[in-house]
């Protein structure tokens, strides 16, 4: 729970001893124990926690050569002189935002004419004659150009008698189509309509065919400038800012995470809220919890900005010498300290070790009654 208004507060709220024992008090009062508690009978223990994040904003720059084919307006991008390393820039006002500046060097530009001149140059394939050769025909692969026709061999002409006799000649007939060239029905071979050979379907016959580069122009688009006879050079820098969180999480002494949700549950916290790209907290909080926060606030390699955000707060940790098993965790709340009570280490290790015994016996029976 966090205290309104506590924006780069002081100390937070620390509990005095006595208020620490009175608390412990109507704690064993409301369990119905009281009278158990004596200052002299306690020993009192202070634990600082802090909870929170750093977000650091992280700086990346690189610089090369770029290059693009046909025009490209260069004039909005700011510039830098000889080293992207050495320009500066203002740090950021949100370090979480993630952006990228895109700079060009000064004098690096070189805007010119492809050595092509209109952006075009001849097909290699076909040497800018635009078609390729090729053959009109083939042989047919049913008939293999013999006999393409029963009754004129390929020739148009009839020059034989029908040999329809029976069996055989019925036989010569299946699969046959008319005679393109003598037009004989039931005569041809299917393959190629009697004429012994396949017409070439990409020449339609004629013998060349479109060059598939260039389709029959003789010239294809400028590798190199892309057909648009202009190229662009020039060096670029390149600015990235990225945001990078640590979180941060610290108890001194070191506190059980039982101890750790009360306080987070019922604590009355003061926030800390730092931005700079050099963020110290020593004149934002008290000397304790600056110190324990500075070797967090290391600046990371590329850092450039950053925001603190966090809480902090103070509680005590209060054992009884009528009760060594038990710990009193006494955190400052907003309706009065509150006290949360625990096993002790010494009472929580016996716990895990007799949870542990009687699991172990269990799994040995089990096997034994398997």
């Amino acid at each position: 729970m966090t205290r309104p208004g506590a924006d780069r507060g002081g100390g937070g709220s620390v509990l005095s001893d006595e208020d620490v024992l009175a608390a412990v008090r109507r704690g064993l009062q409301e369990r119905g124990e009281a009278g158990q508690a004596l200052p002299e009978e306690a020993d009192i223990s202070r634990h600082l926690l802090l909870d929170g994040k750093i977000l650091r904003s992280v700086e990346t720059r690189t610089e090369e050569e770029r290059f693009h084919q046909g025009f490209i307006d260069l004039s909005d991008r700011p510039v830098y002189r000889s080293s992207i390393h050495a320009h500066r820039i203002p740090p950021p006002e949100d370090p979480a935002s993630e952006t990228t500046l895109e700079l060009v060097r000064r004098g690096s530009v070189d805007d010119r004419s492809c050595d092509c001149g209109n952006g075009l140059v001849a097909c290699e394939r076909c040497k800018g004659v635009g078609e390729l050769p090729c053959v009109p025909a083939r042989a047919c692969g049913d008939c293999h150009g013999i006999a393409g026709c029963l009754w004129c061999d390929g020739t148009g002409r009839r020059g034989r008698q029908s040999r329809d006799r029976g069996d055989a000649g019925r036989a010569g007939r299946e699969g046959r189509v008319t005679c393109g060239q003598c037009g004989t029905r039931e005569a041809a071979c299917a393959g190629c309509g009697g004429r012994g050979k396949i017409t070439c379907a990409r020449c339609d016959g004629t013998g060349s065919r479109a060059c598939p580069d260039c389709d029959r122009a003789g010239t294809v688009p400028h590798r190199r400038c892309g057909g648009t006879a202009r190229t662009v050079t020039w060096t670029e820098g390149v600015i990235t800012r990225s945001p990078f969180v640590v979180k941060v999480k610290v108890s001194t002494p070191v506190l059980p995470y039982g101890a750790w949700r009360s306080a987070r549950d019922h604590g009355d916290w003061t926030d800390v809220r730092v931005v700079g790209e050099r963020s110290s907290l020593a004149r934002d909080v008290e000397e304790r919890v600056a110190g324990i926060l500075e070797p967090w606030l290391t600046p990371h390699e590329g850092e450039v900005g950053r925001r603190v955000t966090l809480r902090h707060l103070s509680l005590a940790r209060v054992t009884l010498a009528s009760q060594p098993h038990r710990v009193f965790f006494v955190v400052p709340a907003h309706d009065g300290p509150y006290v949360a009570v625990w096993p002790s280490e010494k009472r929580a290790r016996l716990i895990g070790a007799v949870a542990l015994a009687a699991l172990v016996t269990l799994v040995v029976v089990w096997r034994l009654l398997a």
